[in-house]
């Protein structure tokens, strides 16, 4: 009975969990996952509906931390993770929501806030645990929770900084493909540099996508016309993209503008000068899903229906 608590996640001591993973190492004991399903007439497994499309979407900074948190969570409870990516306008046809073998779901959601209104009141009437991702939609259906993050408030802060700064003109790169944290941040901003006396002036230019010529050729062209105080990009890997640009055009950040970008994962090390950011705990957002889901299964009930978690302004060189 007590290796059976260890082997479910239930409480054990430390002093008794020590021994029991010393004897599992020992012996290299793994469970049987489809006996165990059988058994007890339950599946192990999770579902997750991504939608976004570019069919390359794993390779977002964002999505592989948050799918690295859930799936390590999950894992470590010896369920499995299915993922599937799908077009936005094709969200409810994904074959993910309809398998039979998900005990629960998870989503990410992208597109048009209506069209996003409506794929979440869809995920709503499906009757399963289901866990959505960075939204803003207040889940009227018991079997939704939110898992999020503050957004609204990184755009505030990095707002905040720039004013303190002294900029007067700013221009905000973001993607044409709409998402509901792309949406909070330019929003914090504007709020921070356009809601006070003294109002900064910001300007949205829409790039065709998120890669690295789509935006160098957008910022490129912005450029051309005029230069701003600062550049502020959507995601880290747009403002390396916006910093090249820079170079191209012979303008030296942060002498001559400046450059901030959102997320804080590995891309704003790498550049020179390094970016500032907003650090966005993506890994830990998986992880609380993960638990959050499983409690929903154990006990019927979400511990909690709505979690949003802090980002905080991270300064680099790039507005130093």
């Amino acid at each position: 009975m007590t290796v059976s608590n260890f082997v479910h996640g239930k409480a054990v001591r430390v002093r008794t969990r020590k021994l029991v993973e010393a004897a599992i190492a020992r012996l290299n004991y793994r469970p049987n996952v489809s006996a165990r399903s059988l058994r007890l007439a339950q599946e192990y497994s999770v579902g997750l509906v991504i939608a976004d499309s570019d069919p390359e979407y794993l390779n977002d900074p964002f999505i592989s931390r948050l799918v690295s948190g859930l799936s390590n969570y999950l894992s470590s409870l010896d369920f499995t993770l299915d993922v599937q990516g799908v077009a936005p306008e094709r969200f409810e046809g994904a074959t993910i929501l309809r398998k039979v073998g998900n005990e629960a779901l998870c989503a990410i959601l992208c597109g048009p806030r209506a069209l996003r209104k409506q794929q979440f009141d869809y995920l709503g009437r499906l009757g399963q645990p289901i866990i959505v991702f960075r939204e803003i939609f207040a889940p009227s259906s018991p079997h939704v929770a939110i898992v999020g993050q503050d957004d609204l408030s990184g755009g505030r802060q990095l707002g905040e900084h720039l004013r303190e700064r002294g900029v007067r003109s700013v221009v905000f790169v973001r993607p044409s493909l709409e998402w509901c944290a792309v949406e909070q941040r330019e929003k914090g901003l504007r709020q921070a540099l356009e809601g006070r006396r003294n109002p900064v002036a910001v300007r949205s230019v829409v790039t065709v996508s998120e890669r690295f010529n789509d935006v160098h050729d957008t910022v490129t062209r912005e450029l051309g016309r005029r230069t701003p105080d600062a550049i502020v990009a959507a995601t880290d890997s747009m403002a390396a993209a916006a910093l090249k640009a820079c170079e191209h055009n012979g303008l030296r950040v942060p002498k001559d503008l400046l450059v901030a970008g959102f997320n804080g994962f590995d891309v704003w090390g790498y550049t020179s000068p390094t970016l500032t950011t907003v650090v966005s705990p993506a890994y830990e957002l998986g992880r609380i899903a993960g638990e959050l889901l499983l409690g929903r299964l154990k006990r019927g009930r979400f511990p909690r229906r709505t979690v949003s978690m802090p980002v905080r302004l991270q300064v680099g060189q790039s507005t130093a």
